[in-house]
């Protein structure tokens, strides 16, 4: 029998058709969210009998809201700053340097990767529960907020930039050294600048770990510094009303910009590499 197309073609329709339902498993829930922030009720109800920017109105103008967005940035901001860098110097030294028991400590480093949030969040919180650092409680504060989200989002960027390093040509730090670059030097106007894709990269990773993690966030803030994931999840409790909509649209507007600034970035750098 004779099919009327190639096996090629076939692995190109499905491959075009696993990439269609992959981006609509994204979408629509992003969507439907979207849409329902327009929602004129007092509840998140479907259909839509009226549309409205109320809740959007409702979201600005709420200091606990706004707070809480605060908060989150804040603390993901940091987070990226803290993983970046720490996983960066990691990964370039299990790369570049032999040191006894490597196998341990790259256990170590990827551990809270495959650990529950539940059992980081409750044992952070046992551990640094009475702790106070220069005076003030650790516990409660965004500081150890910061902390506990690294421990995800380091070990991250640690592989994102373990394996930029691997594809490093390690020739080009030779021929720096030769030139008369020492070490610091030639990781900053050299090494680095080489990286440079891995490490926006392991950033971003960090940022959105950190924005949209709840569950550790929820054993260690407080009133005042907790999170928006934690306040929606908290407000979803008590009532269901389009804000939780209209929250959740922002977070993902957080995501989506940073994507696009790394994008944009990206291609700049491609072309001045042309």
């Amino acid at each position: 029998m004779v099919w009327p197309f190639s096996q090629s073609d076939l692995f190109r329709w499905l491959h075009a058709a696993l990439v269609t339902l992959i981006v609509l498993f994204i979408a629509v829930p992003v969507a439907v969210t979207a849409v329902m922030s327009f929602n004129d009720a007092s509840l998140i109800r479907f259909p839509i009998r009226a549309w409205s920017l109320r809740w959007y109105l409702d979201f600005f103008s709420s200091s606990q809201w706004t707070q809480a967005l605060r908060n989150s940035l804040e603390i993901a901001a940091y987070t990226t700053l803290v993983s970046t860098v720490f996983g960066t110097i990691a990964a370039y030294a299990f790369t570049r340097l032999r040191f006894p028991l490597k196998g341990a400590f790259y256990f170590l480093v990827m551990l809270p990767l495959f650990m529950p949030g539940i059992v980081l969040g409750l044992g952070i919180a046992i551990a640094f529960g009475g702790v106070e650092l220069f005076g003030l409680q650790l516990y409660g504060g965004k500081a150890l907020v910061v902390v506990a989200h690294c421990l995800w989002a380091m070990p991250l960027t640690f592989m994102v930039m373990e394996a930029t390093f691997k594809t490093f040509d390690e020739r080009l730090v030779e021929a720096a050294y030769d030139l008369g670059g020492g070490p610091v030097r030639t990781f900053f106007e050299v090494t680095l600048p080489m990286v440079s894709t891995g490490v926006i990269s392991g950033a971003l990773f960090s940022f959105v770990i950190s924005l949209n993690e709840f569950v550790m966030a929820l054993f260690l803030t407080t009133r005042d510094t907790q999170t928006l994931p934690v306040l929606m999840w908290l407000s979803l409790r008590s009532a269901g009303t389009p804000r939780l909509a209209v929250a959740a649209v922002v977070l993902a507007a957080a995501v989506f910009l940073s994507l696009v600034l790394v994008m944009l970035w990206y291609a700049r750098h491609v072309r001045k590499l042309r």
